[in-house]
């Protein structure tokens, strides 16, 4: 298998089956190895805090992923960020499934640019947004905002979580490092927006 493997979604297309499609296809576009033929090739990674659940079976020439399906290795994982915190106890198939399955590493500037060039132009978005990062006291402008002081802010972390697709809007509010500023139709494009990124639908 190599960077041309197609990840396929067989079944219904739930949230977190098309966040786990997103991030198989963005570990393998990266260049990551996918497991060899002598070992496993399946593992269930099962959603925390909900009944979500997404199979990922290894072919000779696909990656597939529905919601059906069992594996002896069973993950427990963030649907929106589904890389596992215990894959190296799994051997050589954990390591590479989990690295795999790993976040990008990138900046809460480039996450925005990335963030905005996707999902700028969706229905009902702000012409523009004002980023504000608190820990390091500085801004990112995307698009043309219009309306003063209209924008997100958060520390690097969050921010860089949020619009590379790691979490989800009220996830981000929920955990204290990020807050906005917009009226409530611009917060609800940009909540279908941020769940069509973790998707991999924009």
């Amino acid at each position: 298998m190599s960077e041309n493997t197609q990840v396929a979604v067989v079944g219904p297309p739930t949230p977190m089956v098309l966040s786990v499609a997103r991030r198989l296809r963005d570990g393998i576009a990266r260049g990551e190895m996918l497991p060899g033929a002598d070992g496993p090739r399946s593992v269930v990674l099962r959603a925390a805090g909900d009944a979500q659940r997404a199979h990922i079976a290894f072919t000779d020439d696909a990656v597939v992923v529905g919601a059906v399906g069992d594996a002896e290795l069973v993950w427990e994982v963030n649907w929106f960020d589904p890389e596992p915190a215990d894959s190296d106890a799994a051997g050589d198939f954990g390591k590479v499934v989990g690295r795999l399955l790993s976040a990008r590493t990138v900046d809460w500037r480039t996450a925005a640019a990335d963030f905005w060039a996707r999902a700028g132009a969706s229905d009902g978005m702000p012409t523009g947004l004002v980023v504000t990062c608190v820990d390091e006291e500085a801004e990112a402008v995307l698009g043309t905002p219009t309306t003063e002081g209209s924008g997100v802010l958060g520390t690097a972390a969050a921010l860089a979580a949020f619009f590379d697709g790691r979490s989800t809007l009220v996830g981000a509010l929920e955990g204290g490092e990020f807050g906005m500023n917009l009226s409530f139709p611009h917060f609800s494009a940009l909540f279908g927006a941020d769940l069509k990124v973790v998707c991999g639908e924009l």
